[in-house]
């Protein structure tokens, strides 16, 4: 499916925009503080119900405001368009998503109508932030191909927050129990998942790294559960998760939260055999970043038969001349790109 149309309504600094958008893409141009990155948001925004730059609704909504709204057509090909999507909200935290003009009253139902995955300087934080920030990636991208996986990861955290109430209270084995049952059900399909998509993400990483580093340098991708499994079987990370939960409740109890779980999860970025973390120049972080976005872009396009939509926001600022020479070429391998 391809955003053919987009219209907003008290967005950022949009108090009202319609835009058409050419099958082929977007090339955006302006001064600083214009709005570019802000349009690109509002894309992200109708395909996932989220800031690509971690902002919250109330700081989407135009200052002068207290709604906004999001609208966009989607099609075939650029044919007439076949599905109007829009999510709207307010600073009360009211939130309206429809499909067609038909109200949809679950994130898990409203998602998959058009899948986006962007790339900009923030996106750093992929390689040199903190663990949540690579989970978020994993989060973000699975929910969009697989609607599933984000039903199973809501069941999850709701579940673990139940136990981490019960830990901070000090309640016992009994509640305890039920909310690790079902942890360890949901837990076990996000793991499942979470490592099935990095398997087939990893060679296509490791491709896009070695060309646009053309250095003959390395790099490989790495999922790291908090739970090992061996079997790789949903029925194995069922039972190892639910062991693990069991035989970390006295630590847990004292702590006041949960120590094991698809929350503690990783991914580890290597260059050269060498976490990209600790041992990368800013290039080669850059390099890696770029790469994890453009795999998820060729494996999602694989996995739903459909192109996705590319938002690629001034982000070759730490890339010398030669790496950035070769990151261009390959909007070839992406069908739909702003």
């Amino acid at each position: 499916m391809l955003l053919a149309n987009l219209h907003l309504n008290n967005f950022r600094n949009y108090k009202d925009l319609t835009v058409k958008i050419p099958e082929k893409g977007m090339l955006l141009t302006g001064p600083n503080g214009s709005g570019k990155t802000n349009l690109l948001e509002a894309v992200f925004m109708l395909c996932t119900a989220r800031s690509q730059r971690g902002a919250t609704r109330n700081e989407l909504i135009e200052f002068s405001s207290d709604y906004s709204y999001v609208e966009g057509d989607f099609s075939c090909s650029g044919l007439q368009p076949e599905l109007t999507v829009s999510i709207g909200f307010t600073r009360e935290q009211k939130v309206r998503m429809k499909k067609n003009g038909t109200p949809v009253s679950s994130f898990s139902q409203w998602l998959g109508h058009g899948m986006a995955v962007s790339f900009g300087p923030e996106d750093l934080a992929l390689v040199q932030g903190v663990p949540k920030d690579r989970r978020n990636f994993l989060d973000i991208f699975l929910s969009q191909i697989d609607t599933s996986y984000l039903s199973s990861l809501m069941s999850y955290r709701k579940n673990l927050a139940q136990r981490n109430n019960l830990l901070a209270r000090h309640i016992g084995d009994a509640q305890l129990d039920v909310y690790e049952e079902a942890m360890a059900v949901h837990g076990a399909s996000v793991f499942f998942r979470r490592r099935e998509i990095c398997n087939e993400m990893a060679p296509v990483f490791a491709s896009f790294y070695n060309e646009i580093g053309g250095t003959g340098e390395r790099a490989s991708l790495d999922y790291r559960p908090s739970v090992k499994c061996e079997s790789g079987s949903r029925e194995e990370w069922e039972t190892l998760f639910l062991r693990s939960l069991k035989n970390a409740k006295t630590k847990d109890m004292l702590s006041g939260h949960s120590s094991v779980g698809p929350h503690r999860d990783d991914i580890a970025l290597l260059v050269n055999s060498k976490d990209a973390r600790s041992f990368a120049s800013q290039g080669q972080c850059t390099t890696a970043a770029l790469s994890l976005r453009l795999a998820s872009v060729f494996v999602g396009e694989q996995y739903k038969r459909d192109q996705m939509i590319f938002l690629f926001d001034d982000a070759v600022s730490y890339l010398d001349a030669a790496r950035t020479s070769r990151v261009f070429p390959l909007w070839k391998t992406v069908d739909s790109f702003w």
